[in-house]
Parts: structure tokens; C-alpha cells; sequence
């Protein structure tokens, strides 16, 4: 029995690219586990970052946070909210206006909320299953 738990693969959500996972780091589901931890680990400063420069209104920085919270998303396999990222650099690349951003500053921020979360819980859930494995 032990053998069929060692040769089942790990279940991402729908919303991670089990793909794009696999591509970067093949079954190696421990060092998976290790990169999401190193993820959550820099999210809050990274997030934080955005919002200080949300606040601050200072559009080119806010482009600038938000470029550099992006890679993590890949790393993680959340493709959507990486592309996401890239659409709302490009709306602080052609705006003059703070005020228009409002509605993709709210929309990017529930995204990265809820990211958060679902990185979270995917931490767990790989710790898990990696401790059924050795």
C-alpha cells in the first residue's frame, strides 16, 4: 500500500498549471512544497509594497511592485494571476490618470487576496501528502 501512495501524483487546484508545475520542477513535489514556502514567505512584503505605492499614488512605482511580485505567480503556477499582473502594468504604462486605476488596483488586489490563500492551502496540502511519501 505504501507503494501506491508513493506513485500517486500530487492534485493541484484548478487554478494552479499543473503543467507549468510539472515543466519547472518534474515530480519532485518536496522541492514544490519548498518553493511555495519561499513564496509566501516574500508575499507579504511584496504585497505590502504594492499597496504603499497604491497609497502613495505614485503610478510608476506602483507599476514597478507590481512587476516584481509577478514572476512569483509562475513560480507557482498561477499563470492567470502572472498575466493579470502583466495587464495592469500595461494599464500604469498607458494611463496619466491615478483615478482611473482604481477599478484594476481593486480588482488586482482581491486577485492577490485570494491568491495568497490558495497558496497557502496548497503548502499544506503538498506538506501532506509529502509526509505520507517518505
Amino acid at each position: 500500500m505504501n507503494n501506491q501512495i508513493s506513485n500517486k501524483p500530487f492534485i493541484f487546484n484548478e487554478e494552479i498549471s499543473t503543467q507549468s508545475i510539472s515543466e519547472l520542477y518534474g515530480d519532485d513535489y518536496v522541492y514544490v512544497q519548498e518553493v511555495f514556502e519561499t513564496v509566501l514567505r516574500e508575499y507579504e512584503l511584496l504585497t505590502n509594497n504594492i499597496h504603499s505605492c497604491y497609497d502613495s499614488r505614485n503610478i510608476p512605482a506602483l507599476k514597478a511592485a507590481v512587476h516584481k511580485i509577478k514572476p512569483i505567480f509562475g513560480f507557482v503556477g498561477l499563470n492567470a494571476v502572472q498575466q493579470q499582473c502583466q495587464q495592469f502594468e500595461n494599464v500604469c504604462q498607458n494611463t496619466t490618470s491615478f483615478d482611473s486605476l482604481l477599478n484594476d488596483y481593486s480588482h488586482l488586489n482581491n486577485k492577490l487576496i485570494k491568491s495568497k490563500s490558495l497558496i497557502e492551502e496548497e503548502k499544506k496540502k503538498l506538506e501532506h501528502f509529502n509526509n505520507q511519501r517518505s
